[in-house]
Formats: C-alpha cells, sequence, structure tokens
C-alpha cells in the first residue's frame, strides 16, 4: 500500500470540509474521485501533499507519516497537477522542468535537462522547449505541468481538475496525456468532473458527498450498481446530460 488515509478532518474556521475520510491506495491503481462542486475533493487531495494542513487524523505515505517528512521531500514524491496550471511564467517550458529537479533532487543541471526533455517528449511539448509559458496555449501549459511533475520521478501523481480551465476542444488532448501515463503504471488519484473518461481510465471510483465519502468500489460496479441512494441520483443525472 503506497497511501492510507485515516479519520482525515479540515475544518476552515467553522465549516467542517472533511468529515472523516478513511481509503488506501494500493501501487499501481488509478482512482477518480468525483462528486459535486463543494463536496471536498480538491481539499483531500491538497491534504495528501500538505498544501493544506490536516485538522486531525493521519496521512501515511510509504509507511511515514507525511507531517515527519520533509515538505519538498513528500511534494517530490507526490508529484500534482493543478487545475490552473501553476507554472513559472518567468521561465520558459524547459526550465520549468528543470528548476524542481535541481533544487530539490539536487540533480546536476546536464541530467535535469535530459529528463526535462524525456519528459516533455512524452507529453508531445519537445519542440516547445524554450518557448515562453506564456505563449502556449491552456492545452499546452497543462502538457507542461504534467511534464514538469514527472520530472521529479514521483512515487504517485495527483491530478485537480486537470481540465476545469481547458477549452472544450484542448480536453481530449490533455486527458490522452493523462491515460498514457496511467498505461506506464503510474499510480494516480485524479479529481474529476469528465465522467466518461473516470469510467475509461480508472481502477476504482471515489464518490465524495459533503465532506465523506459516500462510496468506493471498482469502476464498472460504481457505474452500474451503484448502493448510495445520493450516488445514483448523481449519476442519474450524468446519464442525462449525456444522451
Amino acid at each position: 500500500m503506497i497511501l492510507s488515509i485515516k479519520n482525515l478532518k479540515k475544518d476552515f474556521g467553522d465549516g467542517e470540509v472533511l468529515k472523516d475520510i478513511n481509503f488506501n491506495v494500493e501501487k499501481g491503481e488509478c482512482i477518480c474521485v468525483i462528486g459535486s462542486s463543494g463536496s471536498g475533493k480538491s481539499t483531500m487531495l491538497r491534504c495528501i501533499n500538505l498544501l493544506e494542513t490536516p485538522t486531525s487524523g493521519e496521512i501515511i505515505f510509504d509507511n511515514q507519516n507525511i507531517k515527519d517528512m520533509n515538505v519538498n521531500v513528500l511534494r517530490s514524491k507526490i508529484g500534482m497537477v493543478f487545475q490552473s496550471f501553476n507554472l513559472f511564467n518567468n521561465m520558459n517550458v524547459i526550465k520549468n522542468c528543470m528548476v524542481g529537479q535541481i533544487k530539490v533532487l539536487k540533480r546536476a543541471k546536464n541530467e535535469a535537462r535530459e529528463i526535462a526533455l524525456k519528459e516533455l517528449e512524452r507529453v508531445g511539448m519537445q519542440d516547445f522547449k524554450d518557448k515562453d509559458v506564456k505563449s502556449l496555449s491552456g492545452g499546452q501549459k497543462q502538457r507542461v505541468a504534467i511534464a514538469r511533475a514527472l520530472s521529479m520521478n514521483p512515487e504517485i501523481m495527483l491530478f485537480d481538475e486537470p481540465t476545469s480551465a481547458l477549452d472544450p476542444e484542448m480536453v481530449g488532448e490533455v486527458l490522452n496525456v493523462i491515460k498514457e501515463v496511467k498505461d506506464t503504471g503510474m499510480t494516480m488519484v485524479i479529481v474529476t468532473h469528465e465522467m466518461q473518461f473516470a469510467r475509461d481510465v480508472s481502477t476504482r471510483i471515489v464518490f465524495m458527498n459533503d465532506g465523506v465519502i459516500l462510496e468506493d468500489s471498482p469502476t464498472e460496479e460504481f457505474f452500474t450498481n451503484p448502493k448510495n441512494e445520493r450516488t445514483k441520483e448523481f449519476l442519474k443525472r450524468y446519464i442525462n446530460s449525456s444522451n
């Protein structure tokens, strides 16, 4: 087991955003986390790499409590791709993919460059290596963000609504890249509202509602035989909107 979340709670002021989250991630799994806006999906993801500090509970990664780990080391092992890309606008594409390797992993510049080029090639962005990131489209920025995370050689990848800031025609190209990364055996947790994509790529679906996990089941079972009434309602809306 690569990741274990136990009794995770997160409050913001008086609001309880995560109420008692428990779930495990096995190596090589691809888990899609779905649910309505405000259900706590992104907050849970942000707690996993300490972008948010849990109010209580434990997150165990590689048999270590994450709060006992150096935060830079943790974030190099747990790669994260954000909905708003979070690239460094003052650097070109390849430097975005090198800077973390040099600063956190202490790799030599030439090694970092070699790895960055390999990952940019993997996402189809090698020809843009010297481009200013401000000149890229949303889909291109997201592919660079994926290459940057992969350049750190993470053990697990978190994706927080990776297509929600993209124009509709860019969504497919980013989802295809994520599928290709998944096919290499990378462990992934993906918060997404792209239901067909979730059905196609995930091994398991976690359905969240109002700060709790209501359903956690193998993908096909989730879509064909949901247990919870709230899940059934949610899926009915998805089926109606896709018809």
